[in-house]
Parts: structure tokens; C-alpha cells; sequence
């Protein structure tokens, strides 16, 4: 696989607009509370934007977070939501404090940022969130093609359980099966951890 830098995520994005909101995003919800009272979400590596569009449109704040902007250009959307979202066109490992937020919410993109960097971002990231508030993320497992790549954080589940160290984990999904990521064969070793703040 290429590096990080050398993906063309522009394409990827463009390619992946059309897909449908992912399922975490009404576990997220439901956990956090419901729809009731919606609050703030945070989208680390927004991509295309179906998910954070999904959350607008069940009333929710979105701060979305993506090194590329193909998200910038759909939310002309926004015009037919309850609730908003605002486009950050940054990358995540370079954001000194995140805004508070009930859910913390991110698939396939916080391993990317590396070991050294996840640390740190995961700090500001439970930070962020207040007694109650909801981290829905995925992270790279051991079993995965990209395990020998130093520039990609992937963990033992030990390590993925002690980040959580403070939550109540209510709902945990592994996927660990051959697929492909662009036009190359991938073993995907993702874990998917729902889980809320206790204090």
C-alpha cells in the first residue's frame, strides 16, 4: 500500500460519496442519548461526508475533520437539515483542542495518523467529551496487512482496552477478513469499539 500521503483520497472520496451512512451512526446516537436533545459530534476523517451528513440530519452539530475537501463541496445538503455541519479542512494529529462534544465519532482513520500522534490526539479526544459522552471509533488489531508499517498505528486488544480506561464499553465489533483497499489485496483487522465516559 502507499503511503498515507501518496493516496489519492480526493478520488477514494469522490468514488465513496454515494455509499450510505454507516450503522455506528445510530449506535452512536442511541447511546449518547437519542435525538431528544442532539448535540455536538465530532468526525475525525470525515471522507465524503455520508456519516456527518446523517448526524445533520437527525439534528445534530457536526465538527467534520478531513485533509481533503470533498465534503466542503456537499454541504449545500445543509439547506435540508435540523442540524449543521462545519468543515474543518485540517489535519486531525495538528488540532491543539477539539470543541466539546457528546460523541466522538471516527472509522478507519485514527491509525492512520500513526502511533506517536494517535496518543496524543486520543488525550485531546477524551478530553473533549463529558461524563456521559459517547467515543464510537475504529482501530487497526495486530492481524492487519498494514502491522508492519511503522507510520500506522495498529494494537493489541489490551492496548485498545486500556485507551479505554474511564468508559463503559456497550457494544465492541471485530473484522478480521481479506479485502481490498484500492486496487490491492488487504487483510483488514478493524475493531470497533462503542463506548461512554464514566467521569
Amino acid at each position: 500500500m502507499d503511503t498515507a500521503e501518496k493516496v489519492d483520497w480526493a478520488a477514494l472520496n469522490v468514488h465513496a460519496a454515494g455509499r450510505p451512512a454507516r450503522r455506528l451512526v445510530a449506535k452512536a446516537i442511541a447511546a449518547a442519548g437519542g435525538d431528544r436533545h442532539p448535540g455536538v459530534v465530532l468526525d475525525l476523517g470525515a471522507g465524503a461526508g455520508a456519516d456527518s451528513l446523517q448526524f445533520a440530519r437527525r439534528g445534530w452539530t457536526v465538527h467534520a475533520y478531513d485533509t481533503d475537501d470533498t465534503l466542503a463541496g456537499r454541504l449545500v445538503e445543509n439547506e435540508r437539515m435540523s442540524g449543521s455541519v462545519q468543515f474543518h479542512h485540517t489535519d486531525i494529529a495538528e488540532v491543539e483542542a477539539f470543541p466539546a462534544a457528546q460523541i466522538v465519532y471516527s472509522t478507519y482513520t485514527l491509525g492512520l495518523l500513526g502511533p506517536a500522534a494517535l496518543a496524543e490526539t486520543w488525550t485531546k479526544l477524551v478530553d473533549a467529551l463529558p461524563r456521559g459522552g459517547v467515543m464510537a471509533v475504529d482501530l487497526f488489531g495486530t492481524n492487519d496487512t498494514w502491522a508492519d508499517r511503522a507510520d500506522i498505528a495498529t494494537l493489541p486488544l489490551e492496548d485498545i482496552d486500556a485507551m479505554f480506561r474511564g468508559f463503559q464499553i456497550i457494544d465492541r465489533t471485530v473484522r478480521d477478513e481479506d479485502g481490498r483497499f484500492l486496487a490491492d489485496k488487504k487483510h483488514w483487522h478493524v475493531i470497533t469499539t462503542l463506548a461512554r465516559k464514566l467521569s
